[in-house]
């Protein structure tokens, strides 16, 4: 009988360990994440546009040391990899695609020197065009007031500024006042390159001129000039 029952509380006891809870384990830790502070307007101005020695989102701890994210096209292509330790991330602006959005996707997680996933690498987006310049000249006599501007943008065919064929639109600005007014929009001359525009007043303003953009050139402004 004895024999019987301890058998019997060996077998209660080892249903109730089969049956019972699990014990509760921690969740996994999560890790800091990284992003890529790349601006969403990248321009290019130079044979050699580059964004050097970027530093990784102020959330992204300093152990990181290995990094790499994709630039894909629109189309899903791959056009290259960037990457590096938190503090010295190179982008060059020249190898991205022009005038469309290019997704920097993560390529795995940041790694620490040991080859450790010490950190979670985030997406960005961007936008690369042609840088744009313009130029405002004006001169006032009695009433009539001219002014002259001249737009260029960076060509990469040529590797420098060329001239730039679109409309350009003047602006004038009361002296003291903060508010821009527009006068009015004028494409350039074809033989000088020159767009102008006339007005009549006697009085001193503040004027500039603005080209907008492109699928492939950002806009700018000239700088301002008191006629």
């Amino acid at each position: 009988m004895r024999y019987r029952s301890l058998t019997a509380a060996l077998a209660v006891l080892a249903a109730g360990v089969l049956t019972g809870q699990a014990p509760a384990t921690a969740a996994p830790q999560a890790l800091p994440k990284c992003s890529l502070p790349v601006p969403a307007k990248l321009t290019i101005n130079s044979p050699s546009s580059y964004i050097y020695s970027l530093k990784l989102g102020s959330g992204c701890p300093k152990t990181v040391q290995d990094t790499n994210w994709w630039a894909v096209r629109p189309d899903g292509r791959y056009n290259y990899g960037v990457g590096g330790p938190w503090d010295s991330v190179t982008i060059w602006v020249n190898k991205t695609p022009i005038g469309v959005t290019t997704r920097w996707t993560p390529d795995g997680y940041g790694r620490d020197s040991a080859g450790r996933n010490v950190a979670t690498l985030l997406p960005a987006t961007s936008t690369t065009k042609c840088a744009a310049a313009i130029g405002l000249t004006g001169v006032r006599k009695g009433t009539k007031t001219t002014l002259s501007a001249r737009a260029t943008y960076y060509a990469t065919k040529t590797n420098a500024f060329a001239r730039h064929h679109g409309r350009v639109l003047f602006q004038k600005r009361d002296v003291g006042s903060t508010t821009w007014t527009d006068l009015g929009w004028a494409y350039p001359n074809s033989k000088t390159g020159a767009a102008s525009f006339v007005i009549t007043t006697n009085r001193a303003r503040d004027y500039r001129v603005y080209v907008p953009s492109s699928q492939t050139v950002w806009y700018a402004y000239s700088a301002t000039k008191r006629v």
